[in-house]
């Protein structure tokens, strides 16, 4: 059998360019009106599906268990964690109460609304959740400011609190043992932020508590199911512009001492669209610029440039189009079809455009040019585009269902490519034909570049021993190469979401990536939560019996006490209007009184406070009247404003009853019991931003109980599927490749490819082993594409070194090499400039991308060529010809 019968027959070939170049109007006609009208197309129905849990085959067995534990607590998922952030508890409370209140007016925009710190059992409950010692420690701080709380509930206002100073001053110098430092030192405070308009307020919960402020961060939470639509890019957009317009005109920001940050699932995935969006758009563009560029520095002709865009343009809009009428929607993962196209779908014009430019060079006239092109190059492009569609389509049968359209989409796209390659690339080219002899010179090499290009033949028994031995190298290297488990670490690190959700990774008390388990019954639950407590890596275990409070009538009896001592506490109050005089009048007496005591007070907080009230008085006086009247009044805000809502927790505490299990609210139930099933929420000791930790985390747990789930154990259980998944496709492709291989070409040369192939795909591993990159969801999708990409480069060098090359020391020179070297820059320039991108999974697929495809390209232009020559003798024909 002869090797012509392994390939494309000729016959059919010019066949078919002789078909092309008579009906070249009519086929140029054809193909860009269908275009025009798939734009159409494209535009009307194909859809965009956002939702991250469809991107794994939901058959896996820890599928199974989270998609049970959805289907038990629905309201668990695409949720919108508002964390409110402020110096003290009594703004970050004020505030998430403030904007629980309206965003429960607003149901439109969302399904589910649950704020635990507004709940009534909780503000009533709150004191029989404290241990003990801190409930009297509390009664005893109550105790001792009663007297001068009262008159301060009273008379809530500037005048209410001095006055209230002024007697507690009194009694002090009386001998009686009232603690003022604490409070002395907020009002210091108070004045200088007013003073320098700087956001403070008085924490009224800390003086209560007799805590001192830290300058820790106090954080309270909303948690929100918002309606989603997933046939939109952005289907959480309208729920995270409500909430955040609300809270400007809440006046919840900076500004006035509170934060509000948006994370969890919901918000995480909007940022990430909103990166991916971005970087897709910014990608393409550039790919688009930088694949124009690097074919005029390839042809030096303006219309093959423009020949080989609009051949693009029409193969990537045609491959949209069947993307449409076969999947009907991308995902997150498919989207990235199109700057894969752009990098690989131009390689086929280079080659064919370089090869007739060759040829027209040589004052070969265009049809024959045409149709020597079409059957030297056309049986190569058909292989090649064959080997780098097994590469996709070696996606298809994994459990990754994302990638898995990806490999889809893309593999047929590569077929797509081919024929528009083959068809209206040379219609435009027989149209307008490039004139023969145009263009650049044709001279001989010179020595210089001879001797460099044909180095890899000359010297290719060092070739092979060098690569031998960095083969063996990188073999070594294999082991060290990690999965980074953790998904945050994909996203734009500069994000909100991923800021604040990492924040709330390193307290293992608001850590959101805890664990659950679902048990059937109420004894199950109690042995699970005893089981999983003593785990190392657990730091606590929670379930719905947790909200009852332990030590009820002990804890009562300490609130009936502190009920006699403060009395009955206004339900609500109103803030009486006070003139400016009279504000000074009362600031001035409490001065006045704190002067008078300079020989019974040595305390340096007396002292403190005396130069700051006395200067803050100065500075009032050198200020306009109505200047005096703004300032006093923010100071006034900034002492009081908190007060009213700690006298509504307090008076709702102070009226606790013992709670059993059936007085728990429903809207708490409903969190922890459905359908006979109790939710056990599991706590992770460690960090688990840290994937050694959640790696300890999640073995531990599962081998305890193996039915556990939860953010921690999807993030191990996807990535070892998806480690498992891209194995199986990497050798998928691998056995494919090898098998067309074999079958369409020489034995010899079959094994020398693979040889080449396996050496680039081990470079490349082991490059990322020694610069730090770790394999992820996003870029270990490079491994089987490359063996695609990888081989087309090998096949169209070995072919004209087999076929149509006289000299075989000047393989390098030829418009093959030249095509090989531009089509692999042109695809690292479309897929490689994702790099640079903010979003870390982008940019890690682009930095390998880039990188295993420069070592794809120097096994095919330097092992290759020391391959082929092994056991022949070079003897240098005609003295080769190249572009000067």
């Amino acid at each position: 059998m002869t090797e012509r019968r392994h390939f494309l027959p000729e016959l059919v070939l010019l066949r078919w360019i002789s078909f092309i170049q008579r009906f070249r109007v009519w086929i140029i006609l054809v193909l860009l009106t269908a275009a025009g009208w798939s734009v159409f197309y494209i535009k009307d129905n194909l859809g965009m599906n956002t939702d991250t849990r469809d991107m794994l085959s939901p058959e896996l067995p820890w599928r199974k268990l989270d998609l049970q534990y959805e289907q038990f607590f629905p309201r668990s998922t695409n949720n919108i964690l508002v964390v409110i952030e402020s110096e003290t508890p009594d703004q970050s409370i004020d505030a998430a109460e403030n904007l629980y209140s309206h965003l429960k007016q607003n149901s439109g925009l969302f399904k589910y609304i649950y704020a635990p710190g507004a709940l009534p059992f909780f503000r009533q409950s709150a004191f029989l959740f404290l241990s003990t010692e801190e409930l009297r420690d509390l009664s005893d701080n109550l105790a001792a400011i009663q007297p001068f709380l009262a008159r301060l509930v009273d008379d809530q206002s500037m005048r209410g609190l001095f006055s209230m100073l002024t007697e507690a001053l009194q009694a002090t110098g009386d001998g009686e043992e009232i603690d003022l430092a604490p409070l002395f030192k907020q009002i210091r405070l108070a004045l200088s932020a007013t003073r320098d308009n700087q956001p403070f307020q008085v924490s009224w919960q800390n003086l209560m508590d007799g805590k001192e402020n830290t300058g820790s961060v106090h954080r309270e939470f909303i948690i929100i199911q918002p309606y989603l639509d997933y046939g939109h890019l952005l289907p959480a957009t309208d729920a995270i512009a409500a909430i955040r317009k609300l809270a400007d005109e809440l006046e919840i920001n900076q500004q006035h001492g509170v934060r509000l940050r948006l994370t969890g699932s919901a918000v995480l995935s909007h940022e990430e669209l909103l990166s991916v969006s971005r970087v897709n758009i910014i990608a393409t563009a550039f790919s688009l610029v930088m694949v124009a560029v690097l074919l005029s520095l390839a042809y030096r002709s303006a219309w093959l440039v423009a020949a080989s865009l609009i051949t693009l343009l029409a193969g990537l809009i045609f491959t949209a189009a069947f993307a449409t009428l076969t999947v009907g929607e991308l995902n997150l993962i498919s989207v990235a079809f199109a700057v894969l196209y752009i990098g690989l779908g131009t390689d086929y014009a280079i080659h064919f455009c370089l090869h007739y430019r060759e040829l027209q060079q040589q004052d070969i006239s265009t049809p024959s040019s045409l149709r020597d092109t079409s059957v030297q190059i056309g049986r190569s492009l058909t292989l090649c585009a064959a080997t780098t569609a097994i590469g996709f389509f070696a996606f298809i049968p994994t459990d990754y269902d994302g990638v898995a359209e990806l490999g889809w989409i893309s593999g047929c796209g590569m077929f797509i490519s081919l024929f528009i390659t083959m068809s209206l690339l040379p219609a435009l080219l027989s149209l307008i034909p490039l004139q023969q002899g145009t263009g650049r010179t044709v001279t001989p090499l010179s020595e210089t570049r001879r001797r460099i290009l044909s180095f890899p033949l000359v010297h290719a028994g060092p070739i092979r021993l060098c690569s031998f031995i960095l083969t063996a190298t990188m073999l070594a290297l294999l082991p060290l190469l990690h999965f980074d488990h953790n998904t945050l670490n994909l996203q734009d690190p500069g994000n909100e979401s991923v800021k604040t959700y990492q924040d709330l990774l390193a307290d293992s008390d608001t850590s959101p990536w805890s664990s659950i388990v679902l048990a059937e019954n109420r004894d199950q639950a109690l042995q699970l939560k005893n089981q999983l407590g003593k785990l190392d890596t657990v730091d606590k275990v929670v379930w719905l019996d947790d909200f009852v409070p332990e030590k009820q009538q002990e804890k009562l009896a300490v609130i009936d006490e502190m009920n006699y001592l403060l009395g009955t506490l206004p339900e609500k109050t109103t803030k009486p209007v006070i003139s400016t005089t009279q504000q000074l009048a009362t600031i001035q007496s409490f001065l006045h009184e704190l002067q008078g005591g300079e020989t019974r007070w040595k305390d340096p907080y007396f002292d403190e406070l005396k130069i700051q009230l006395t200067g803050f008085l100065q500075y009032l006086e050198s200020q306009p009247a109505a200047r005096q009247t703004i300032l006093l009044n923010v100071l006034e805000t900034r002492l009081l404003a908190s007060l009213p809502g700690r006298l509504r927790a307090l008076s709702a505490a102070l009226g606790a009853e013992p709670v059993g299990p059936s007085d728990l609210p429903p809207e708490l139930v409903s969190s922890w019991l459905s359908q006979d099933h109790y939710l056990l929420e599991i706590f992770p000791r460690e960090n688990l931003a840290d994937n050694s930790a959640m790696r300890r985390f999640v073995t531990e747990m599962q081998a305890a109980v193996p039915q556990v789930t939860g953010p921690p154990v999807v993030s191990i259980e996807a990535s070892d599927a998806v480690v498992g998944a891209f194995q199986q496709a990497f050798f998928y492709a691998l056995i494919a490749i090898v098998l067309i291989l074999l079958v369409m070409m020489r034995m010899r040369d079959a094994i020398i490819i693979i040889s080449c192939l396996l050496t680039g795909a081990l470079l490349t591993v082991g490059s990322t082993v020694l610069l730090d990159i770790p394999m992820n969801f996003a870029n270990i999708i490079a491994l089987p594409l490359l063996l695609g990409i990888g081989v087309d480069s090998s096949i169209l060098i070995a072919h004209r070194y087999r076929t149509i090359l006289i000299d075989k020391t000047a393989i390098l020179a030829t418009s093959s090499a030249k095509g090989v070297i531009f089509s692999n820059l042109t695809t690292i320039c479309s897929i490689g400039n994702l790099a640079f991108s903010s979003h870390r999974g982008m940019a890690s697929m682009g930095e390998l991308l880039t990188i295993g495809i420069v070592m794809m390209l120097i096994s095919s232009l330097i092992l290759l060529p020391a391959l082929l020559v092994t056991g022949a003798r070079i003897l240098p024909g005609k003295q080769a010809e190249t572009d000067k």
